[in-house]
């Protein structure tokens, strides 16, 4: 079992090409994961590039173990220009439940002081929902995307 003690939250350089492809490659395995946890065989975070990482705005955090990353959030700015997006959030299967993804929001938390964070999230994904809550978001807005009628849920830090 890894040790998570052993996680570091840095920024990551992900206009650099192979931080980019690590970060794609943690992305993958997450949201294929989700996909599958949500039923879903349209999911467009698994259509996301290594390009579009590294040309993507805001920045990236990850979480390494030594040099390699288990975890990755994405901020950027929201529609609303009070607010900053998680664009993302994933951490490595093999590294789920060893509280990654929690140490990656509270960083980001920290980030967007003075900010309001919001994220969005499938309805249907309970172990994103927990995380969100229990890190005092609460759901403000819902919505349907796709071709399967994916049920979203955007959440705002309170």
């Amino acid at each position: 079992m890894p040790d998570p003690v052993a996680t570091k939250i840095v920024q990551a350089p992900h206009h650099q090409l192979r931080v980019a492809q690590q970060i794609y490659r943690v992305m993958q395995l997450a949201y294929a994961q989700e996909a599958k946890l949500l039923q879903v065989t349209h999911f467009p975070p698994l259509e996301r590039s290594v390009q579009d990482v590294q040309t993507s705005q805001g920045q990236y955090l990850w979480a390494l173990q030594g040099k390699q990353a288990i975890g990755v959030v994405h901020l950027e700015p929201d529609h609303d220009p009070e607010q900053v997006l998680v664009a993302a959030l994933v951490v490595h299967p093999m590294h789920q439940r060893l509280g990654v993804g929690r140490s990656l929001m509270r960083e980001a938390i920290k980030l967007s002081a003075g900010q309001t964070l919001v994220v969005s999230t499938a309805a249907a994904n309970r172990p994103a929902l927990a995380l969100y809550l229990e890190l005092g978001f609460a759901a403000y807005q819902q919505s349907i995307t796709g071709p399967q009628a994916l049920a979203l849920v955007k959440l705002r830090a309170g």
